[in-house]
């Protein structure tokens, strides 16, 4: 079939063909530029069992099955230099699977009041204290790290462990205002 000489289906081949070359070379480029440095540069780590990649629009979640560790906020920050040493400039989340229990849940639980209300209103002192409170309450032991962009909590019992990581900017605060208006001119 031709339009005006032009043979449709070698256009149509053409696009195929060229759209198979990109695809291939977008997934090598994954594979071997972005996927397996990050697989070696986790496998160096004392912290990583498994690295599972999971893409969405234009951003990139590496989940993390991590072992436990003394120092939650530190492991979090290598963990995040690793990543963007790799990433560069693409967007990417890091989500920690731990191997928590259900007594950890509890206390994580009652403790998600006391931790937004410390990041409202900066009280992380008596945040910490409620949180000991509330690890001691199940016989578990706690650790609270506090920097300026996260809260990182981990609760700790009979080689079940739980982490956290809690940013202290709510996105959904600020959409929330943007959304509402403001009375203040």
């Amino acid at each position: 079939m031709q339009i005006k000489g032009i043979r449709i289906y070698i256009v149509l081949a053409a696009v195929a063909v060229t759209l198979a070359i990109l695809l291939t070379v977008q997934f090598f480029h994954q594979k071997y530029n972005v996927e397996q440095p990050l697989f070696k540069l986790y496998s160096q780590t004392k912290l990583v069992n498994d690295v599972k990649l999971e893409e969405k629009d234009n951003s990139v979640t590496v989940v993390l099955d991590v072992k436990e560790t003394d120092n939650l906020r530190k492991a979090y920050q290598d963990l995040n230099e690793y990543t963007s040493e790799i990433m560069g400039n693409k967007n990417f989340t890091i989500q920690l699977k731990d191997k928590r229990s259900k007594v950890l849940e509890k206390a994580y639980y009652e403790s998600q009041f006391i931790i937004y209300e410390a990041i409202a209103k900066g009280d992380f002192t008596r945040m910490a204290e409620v949180i000991e409170k509330n690890a001691n309450k199940v016989g578990a032991r706690s650790m609270v790290f506090v920097d300026e962009k996260n809260i990182y909590v981990e609760f700790l019992k009979d080689g079940s462990y739980l982490y956290e990581i809690v940013p202290r900017q709510q996105k959904s605060q600020a959409g929330l205002a943007d959304m509402i208006g403001s009375d203040q001119q």
